[in-house]
């Protein structure tokens, strides 16, 4: 049975309250567990599965992954890119809240 660890709600939420970790640990998360090694290496998108970064988002989200496995922090205006709001009311790094319920299910079950 799945359960729901990770809203959009949820998610909106924590980018509130700690917008530059949520960002930062949401796209390395996706970043280490949906990329492939050659997508990672290349900040591309090669198979079109709904796992790992869209194509559109593909570079800037690998890149600002390194960035925050480098730095630990991120600079604002990768932020701002992922925590603007989309037409949808939510901001764009919800976009992948089905993919981090999924990694939070796993890490929970200690998979």
């Amino acid at each position: 049975m799945s359960t729901t660890l990770v809203t959009r709600d949820s998610l909106q939420a924590l980018l509130e309250r700690k917008p530059v970790e949520t960002v930062g640990r949401a796209l390395v998360a996706i970043f280490k567990t949906g990329q492939t090694d050659a997508e990672r290496l290349s900040n591309t998108t090669a198979i079109d599965n709904g796992i790992g970064f869209s194509g559109a988002d593909a570079r800037s989200a690998s890149i600002t992954a390194k960035y925050f496995i480098k730095h630990g922090t991120l600079q604002d205006w990768q932020v701002e890119q992922w925590t603007k709001v989309a037409k949808n009311g939510y901001p764009r790094l919800c976009k992948y809240v089905k993919q981090l319920n999924d990694i939070a299910e796993r890490k929970q079950k200690g998979i």
